[in-house]
């Protein structure tokens, strides 16, 4: 989508995540714990829900249920009181902790808060990424109101129905209360894959996506200025976030 230019990549924002934990990491050396947060392998990406389901290998295993993340379910171990108030400059009870048990000085948010505050390299442009943010949740309302939409909408309807399925378009069907399981059951799978034949056969997914980038070209004109100086941000949280790894990764 036209919003995401001015968004972190997947792949930036796991370089970012991993920044953050060795700069947090590094902290928390820096008091003398022995705790460190796990640095975790990146996930694989998910397909996006933002049309309801779009991955038919995704709707035949596991219909509208999420599939279960990649990687191994090991639950890293959890920080002692003492040291997670370091972490993130609060007591489990929510007080905050403004020094150590020897009498440090705990940065502002913790080791963590300090870690993120050095990688956005100054003031965060909250007015700029709200104005992206708006942009990303209000085209998607504005699409819903489209009237070519409306009549690809009606034309999934009508397909689900010929299958014996009723609902009035996508966003029914991925809410459906019935499938509200703890795993996915074969009519479940079976409503999902007729779903994904439906929206094949009437093109739905690009014609929705076409029409909500329209509205987001549009907004983005209307806001530049804003977007302009978060993608700014941006770029220098990513070069931060380079100098970081380079300097700590192994």
């Amino acid at each position: 989508m036209p919003i995401e230019r001015f968004a972190l990549t997947a792949e930036e924002s796991r370089a970012v995540d991993r920044a953050k934990v060795l700069l947090a990491n590094e902290c928390l050396g820096g008091f003398g714990l022995d705790y460190r947060i796990p640095e975790h392998p990146p996930l694989a990406a998910e397909s996006s829900r933002r049309y309801g389901i779009s991955d038919r290998e995704v709707a035949r295993d596991h219909g509208y249920h999420l599939p279960p993340p990649a990687g191994g379910t090991d639950v890293p171990k959890r920080p002692t009181e003492a040291q997670e108030a370091i972490l993130f400059g609060a007591t489990r009870a929510g007080d905050p902790q403004s020094t150590s048990p020897d009498g440090r000085p705990i940065p502002p948010g913790g080791c963590y808060g300090a870690a993120e505050a050095r990688l956005d390299g100054g003031p965060r442009p909250e007015s700029d990424i709200a104005a992206a943010s708006v942009i990303d949740t209000e085209s998607f309302k504005r699409s819903l109101e489209d009237t070519t939409l409306g009549q690809v909408f009606r034309a999934w309807s009508t397909c689900m129905e010929r299958h014996g399925y009723r609902y009035q378009n996508p966003l029914a069907s991925v809410g459906d209360r019935a499938f509200d399981t703890p795993e996915p059951t074969q009519q479940e799978k079976a409503v999902a894959l007729t779903d994904m034949d439906c929206k094949t056969e009437t093109d739905l997914l690009k014609t929705w996506g076409a029409v909500e980038a329209e509205i987001q070209t549009r907004m983005i004109e209307e806001k530049s200025a804003a977007l302009n100086r978060l993608s700014s941000f941006q770029k220098r949280k990513v070069g931060l976030t380079h100098e970081v790894i380079e300097r700590l990764g192994h």
